[in-house]
């Protein structure tokens, strides 16, 4: 196959690269502890550097007894040996492998203690590429070696433990990075993918990963132990007073364009950005992913259908007034106009028969999104804090969908047809605050919280359905509706949470917490539809059939106690709440009220041990209810698509889930490893039956079902080798998973078991600042079994297989590929079950400092985009075809902008 005689070629070549790149080297061992107490120092950064010039050579952790190895280390060469370890002084020391030696032992080093933290750093300029400390991993950037112009995407696809998707999503040691910061202030309301894409990675000093905990958590100092993690972008110093940016321009082919600038002003405290872009070239909005062909994507996946202009542009800014006000801000502009042609083929799967549902679509879609955010936190004293963060949201939405339709027998005979012009014209808006108080007192671990948050949401919106639907009987006509509507609609949210806790030490290791939540969430939705009148001209006939008010509100009080246990490399917490939800649902336009009312119980716990500074294992629970949204709650049907009604259910009850998840990671130097284990459940869970009526139309509710539960597993490791100018990293992953659902097919109970593995494998090799080569490869195999005999089984496989490559070479020019081949063996018979995406780039680097480029690019240069699409559930199978981006060539100039004052 295609796809394994790629790997095997990638990885030929890799070890033939490597091979090539063999010196001879040696290997330097030895045990590092404390100077008083002899105790084994674990975690302990050994980095070695040539003398002559303070490159790095390698580098290595030590392990749980202090032991580490360090590998690769060239003969017959000074090289300085640094050892630190947080809270000691900084060890160094001169050393030469013997030309005729293979391996050095060392004895046996002894660390001070340091009474000062910044000794290390005036003691050295070589600081250790990986540093553990309390609560954060950081990574010295100048250690890692990328191409000219990167940018800090491609400083994070060089750092161990570290995975970036061609989405721009990042994961570290096996979890999600959901915010990043620079100088420990949120940078463009804290969007990984504006940072990562954006800003270049000659400024940054330091990388440093912590826990993305709320403010509550941090100052009680507790952890669920699945906190998702932030990154923290340090500065060189010489940068944090200037300017520096990117403006770049292309045009290509059928009038495809893409452009983009983004400039930063920094001086000290005071930070201000600003961001634009415009292209049609679906490269979204101000996500930095103009020029970069990585992003150039198939659509066998069922994403990027469509054609879309857009443009978009945004501020940021940070400032220290004094030593006690800090104020960060951004907004961000954004419109976007999307044309797009699909059509589909559905067939419907019913007890004892099934027919089919054809439709093409032309859909026209125009939008525009305003956002502002402003945070200041503001400290009273050492002990005293109050944060106050806010957010406004506008929009404004016009869209138009054409569609036809037809409904088949399975011998061709015609059930029904439709044709349907829906269109609306919309604005939201949406404003947020929140209110945290924090205060201290002289007593450890004793303290009190207060947090106050309101949230308003207002959607108005108009739309017009027009269209006409002929029913048959045995092949003849036998009925026509006709459609003529307008609709009014109105939709108001607010929201009201007021959280208090209170934290009391019980001893040295227990901490006990008090927490009161008391929240509000009121919804009121008014639909009025009028159908048209002839003899006026306007829409002035009540359609009561399509007209409702409804309001629903909740109202939850949830007193909640827990303890907190921490000891060492022990820690665990449990703890309870009592939630008393009252909800009550006022249909408006009749009277008619559903009140009712719940208790229950919001159990968590988590249990979790650090068997070394870099492995935890951690167990944990938790559970919460949920709500069901005013859409769902409301009665009245929803027929923009006449021939499938949506209707709501007021009698719908909270859903409650419930979570058990067991986690263990380790990272050590250029080794990793996770694994976690999860299993889930939910009470009254909230899911979709759907049926069909006589004449063929689909009809569709939300009901509560019980019974329903999932568990899932994974593995990942990761393990570099590096060899002087020589990086090789290998990620390995399985995943799998087991779904059990009960859901209803026409009215009638339907359970299915649904079956999912898959097996990843990636390598990331880089050569000095020369070369660059990245495979991955994945399969997965999904299976689902269904109870009833008329619905037939599912089981499919996909396979990705991808190849990115970078050569500088000479140093003027650079040469990008990028290959992404996708299989899906659903894909319906007369489509290509197979589709490869293959991009490529020339940049020639301009002017001394090499801060030009000079760009030509080719975008699928296989002309093998597709839009095509197969889904199978309980009820129909569906193939789907949509309009996509297909080749284009862009010549583009990119300019790098530096001016910093060293002074």
């Amino acid at each position: 196959m295609r796809w394994s005689a790629g790997i095997i070629v990638c990885l030929l070549f890799i070890g033939t690269c490597v091979q090539a790149q063999r010196p001879r080297y040696g290997t330097i061992k030895g045990i590092v502890i404390d100077s008083l107490s002899r105790r084994s120092l674990e975690s302990t950064s050994i980095a070695v550097y040539l003398a002559k010039d303070s490159a790095l050579v390698n580098y290595a952790l030590s392990g749980d007894k202090g032991e580490f190895t360090v590998t690769d280390i060239p003969l017959n060469t000074h090289c300085n040996l640094i050892v630190t370890h947080r809270g000691y002084e900084v060890f160094s020391k001169l050393i030469t492998l013997a030309p005729d030696s293979k391996e050095l032992r060392l004895d046996t080093i002894l660390l001070v203690k340091s009474f000062n933290e910044l000794k290390a750093v005036t003691v050295t300029a070589l600081r250790p590429p990986v540093s553990v400390k309390p609560d954060t991993l950081e990574f010295n950037v100048s250690s890692f070696k990328t191409m000219p112009n990167a940018m800090v995407e491609d400083l994070l696809k060089q750092l161990p433990g570290v995975e970036v998707d061609r989405d721009g999503n990042i994961m570290i040691n096996g979890k999600k990075v959901t915010k990043i910061m620079v100088e420990g202030r949120e940078f463009f309301g804290g969007d990984p993918k504006i940072a990562i894409k954006n800003l270049p990675k000659d400024i940054i000093d330091k990388l440093q990963v912590v826990d993305n905990k709320s403010r509550e958590a941090r100052f009680n100092k507790t952890s669920n132990g699945n906190e998702d993690l932030a990154i923290n972008l340090s500065l060189r110093k010489e940068v944090q007073r200037g300017w520096f940016g990117r403006v770049s321009a292309g045009y290509g082919s059928n009038d495809r364009y893409e452009g983009s600038a983004m400039v930063n002003f920094f001086n000290g405290s005071k930070q201000f950005s600003v961001i634009g872009n415009a292209n049609n070239t679906n490269r979204g909005s101000i996500s930095g992913e103009d020029f970069n062909i990585s992003n150039s994507r198939s659509t066998l996946d069922g994403g990027g259908g469509g054609l879309t202009r857009a443009a978009s542009g945004g501020l940021n800014f940070s400032e220290n007034i004094g030593r006690q006000l800090k104020l960060n801000g951004s907004y961000f502009y954004n419109k976007s106009h999307t044309d797009n042609l699909s059509k589909s083929q559905r067939r419907n799967i019913l007890n004892d028969s099934s027919f089919f549902y054809n439709s093409d679509n032309n859909s026209v879609n125009d939008y525009i999104n305003h956002r502002f955010s402003l945070n200041a936190s503001y400290t009273i004293d050492t002990l005293t804090e109050i944060h106050i963060n806010s957010y406004v949201n506008g929009n404004n939405n016009d869209a138009v969908n054409t569609k036809q339709a037809a409904s088949l027998g399975l011998d061709d005979q015609i059930i029904n047809t439709g044709e349907n012009t829906y269109s609306t014209k919309g604005d939201g808006k949406n404003f947020s605050t929140e209110f945290f108080f924090s205060r201290r007192f002289l007593k450890p671990g004793r303290g009190v919280t207060l947090g106050f948050n309101y949230n308003y949401n207002d959607q108005r919106s108009v739309s017009d359905n027009i269209g006409q639907n002929d029913f048959y009987k045995n092949g003849l006509p036998d009925s026509t509706d006709l459609v003529n509507q307008r609709s009014d609609g109105k939709s108001t949210g607010k929201i009201l949470s007021f959280t208090a806790t209170y934290s009391e030490p019980v001893n040295k290791y227990i901490n006990a917490i008090f927490r009161y939540n008391y929240n509000r969430n009121y919804n009121y939705s008014d639909k009025i539809t009028n159908r048209f009148n002839a003899a006026t001209g306007k829409y002035d006939l009540e359609d009561s059939a399509f007209t409702n008010a409804f309001r629903n509100t909740n109202e939850a009080h949830t007193p909640d106690i827990s303890f907190s246990f921490n000891k060492n490399q022990y820690r665990a917490s449990i703890g309870s709440g009592i939630q008393f939800l009252t909800q009550d649902n006022l249909s408006v336009t009749n009277g008619e009220l559903l009140h009712q009312y719940f208790v229950n119980f919001t159990p968590s716990a988590n249990l979790g041990y650090n068997f070394s500074k870099t492995g935890s294992a951690t167990l944990y629970y938790n559970g919460r209810s949920q709500q069901p949204s005013i859409q769902q709650l409301q009665p009245v049907p929803d027929n923009s698509n006449p021939l499938y009604v949506q209707l709501g259910n007021p009698d719908l009850q909270p859903s409650f889930f419930h979570n058990i998840n067991v986690q263990v990671r380790e990272s050590k130097g250029n080794n990793y490893w996770f694994t976690g284990l999860s299993f889930n459940t939910t009470q009254n869970q909230i899911i979709y039956q759907t049926w069909f009526d006589d004449v063929g139309k689909q009809l569709s509710q939300p009901v509560n079902v019980n019974g329903n539960f999932g568990m899932s597993g994974n593995l990942q490791y990761s393990k570099t080798w590096k060899k002087r100018e020589t990086t090789l990293r290998m990620n390995l992953g399985s995943n799998g998973y087991y779904n059990r659902n009960n859901t209803f097919t026409n009215k009638v109970s339907v359970t299915s078991n649904a079956y999912s593995f898959s097996q990843s494998i990636g390598l990331n090799f880089m050569y000095k600042q020369q070369l660059s080569i990245l495979p991955t490869f994945n399969i997965r195999f999904n299976r689902t079994r269904y109870s009833s005999q008329s619905i037939q089984d599912a089981s499919f496989n996909t396979k990705t297989f991808s190849l990115s490559a970078f050569w500088n070479q000479p140093k003027w020019l650079i040469l990008e590929n990028n290959l992404q081949y996708n299989y899906n063996s659903q894909i319906a018979p007369g489509f290509n079950k197979s589709v490869t995406m293959w991009s490529a780039a020339v940049n020639c680097l301009l002017f001394k400092k090499k801060q030009g480029i000079l760009r030509l690019a080719v975008y699928d240069i296989l002309k093998q985009n597709a839009g095509v699409y197969r889904s199978v559930t309980q009820t129909y199978i569906e193939d789907r075809q949509t309009q996509v981006l297909q080749q284009y060539f862009l010549l583009s100039f990119i300019y790098n902008l530096r001016k910093f004052n060293t002074k």
